[in-house]
């Protein structure tokens, strides 16, 4: 068994969700923003898929030295 030093959840990945006020997933209108709480950096969705495009986009970049 070999250890890793890397963590299962690296802070660079920590987000925070915040939800439009006429956000309703269970209805499938999802639009908000979200926000890196290691970067600071912010990205408005208004929907699911622009949501995943977001993350993506973010984690596609490296991370600061």
């Amino acid at each position: 068994m070999s250890l890793t030093r890397d963590a299962l959840h690296p802070t660079r990945r920590h987000y925070v969700l915040k939800l439009d006020r006429l956000a309703d997933p269970a209805r499938g209108v999802l639009s908000g923003r979200a926000e890196n709480l290691a970067t600071g950096q912010v990205f408005d969705f208004e929907d699911a898929r622009s949501l995943l495009e977001g993350l993506a986009r973010e984690l596609a970049e490296p991370p600061a030295a």
